[in-house]
């Protein structure tokens, strides 16, 4: 797999170390390692968090750069939103159908899931255990819903730039920690799990921090120099972070306040290294080129892993194996397995057409001959010769 020209290996290994450290915390629901192992599965909680600052850092730069030239126009808006379905809803829809698949009823699964057809599994509710790892999804979703419309609405009603990015910003960072602290205290971790980290009115705050990281890159390049330089103090911290999850998270259930400033404050110490990771612009060898490949599938990986554990259970329920080191790899090669044909198949042909076209209609319109280029393509790459076939 060709690592993209475009593409930098900083975010690509803050993107690998996020999905692999959510696919080893999912894992462990399954493989049963011993204790000490288990302590470091929640640091899946922190490969979360870096997902939802990269997702606003990348929402505020396409958005910010194309403002900045008087480019973004509701016009613009509509193949914006476009342009990110066309990637994330074939996969997310096709391992959706997959997981009801799984299930005993087919029909009668995606019946009482319907929610998840529109990423509704928890908008304030907990979510429904059925895919339930999509929480993710539905948080990113939304946001990419509502804070282009509020950068836009923010630039039509106000004529300063600074006045127009921070009157939106302000509303997506504050009514969520707002409704954190109006909400009733969570005195247990199951509670802040499945409604302070998972109900989407509570985490927009996170990707905001990303979206105002992204406004000093372009708009205070003085400030984001001085950050990169002092990149060491954004490592510091993400690593008393880690060691504070490690130690499963002591105080966090006990104190309210602190379980409403928590994620902004873990998105503060995660954005102040993305200056560092930006100017990480090369591939270091054949590693490299690892963390690039995976990078470029965490999508496909994120929505698929849990069908694969299904077929890694499956398969060592017919074959068992005493080894958990044997177990861990079967699982994490089933993920491989599920995951990369997907990608080629489903998510890299939708890749191939991401760009700025002016024409919404001619945009379609490409899109089709081109995903019907690529597959034909594909197959017939993998369509045997004639000698073979003889």
């Amino acid at each position: 797999m060709q690592r993209e020209p475009h593409r930098i290996f900083g975010l690509d290994l803050l993107r690998t170390t996020a999905v692999l450290l959510v696919i080893f915390h999912h894992s462990l629901d399954y493989i049963h390692p011993s204790q000490w192992i288990c302590s470091f599965g929640t640091l899946g909680s922190l490969g979360v968090e870096f997902l939802l600052v990269l997702t606003g850092y990348l929402v505020g730069q396409s958005v910010l750069k194309k403002m900045s030239q008087g480019r973004f126009a509701v016009r613009q808006l509509g193949t914006f939103y476009f342009r990110r379905w066309m990637r994330t809803l074939p996969p997310y829809y096709f391992f959706l159908l997959m997981m009801a698949a799984l299930t005993p009823a087919f029909f009668a699964a995606l019946w009482y899931h319907m929610e998840y057809f529109l990423f509704l599994q928890n908008v304030a509710w907990s979510v429904p255990p059925f895919y339930s790892q999509t929480w993710t999804l539905a948080v990113q979703e939304f946001f990419y819903i509502l804070c282009p419309l509020f950068l836009l609405a923010g630039s039509r009603l106000f004529r300063r730039r600074l006045v127009a990015f921070l009157a939106p910003v302000s509303i997506l960072l504050l009514v969520p920690l707002a409704l954190r602290a109006f909400h009733t205290h969570v005195e247990d971790s199951l509670g802040f799990d499945q409604v302070f980290r998972k109900w989407v009115i509570f985490r927009f705050d996170s990707p905001v921090i990303g979206v105002i990281l992204a406004f000093i890159e372009i708009e205070l390049p003085g400030v984001w120099a001085w950050i990169r330089r002092h990149s060491w103090l954004g490592l510091s911290l993400i690593l008393l972070m880690a060691a504070y999850a490690i130690m499963d998270f002591p105080y966090l259930y006990s104190s309210h306040w602190l379980q409403v400033f928590f994620f902004p404050v873990v998105s503060v110490c995660v954005a102040l290294v993305f200056p560092y990771l930006c100017g990480w612009k090369e591939s270091p060898g054949h590693i490299g080129m690892i963390v690039s490949s995976i990078s470029n599938m965490t999508y496909t990986i994120y929505v698929s892993h849990f069908v694969a554990f299904y077929f890694a259970f499956a398969l060592l329920l017919i074959y068992p194996i005493d080894s958990i080191l044997l177990t861990g790899a079967v699982y994490f090669s089933m993920v491989w397995l599920v995951a990369y044909p997907s990608y080629l198949l489903i998510e890299a042909p939708l890749l191939s057409l991401r760009r700025d076209d002016s024409s919404r209609e001619s945009y379609l319109v490409q899109s089709y001959r081109k995903l019907s280029a690529s597959w034909s393509s594909l197959l017939e790459s993998i369509r045997p010769t004639p000698a073979l076939a003889k």
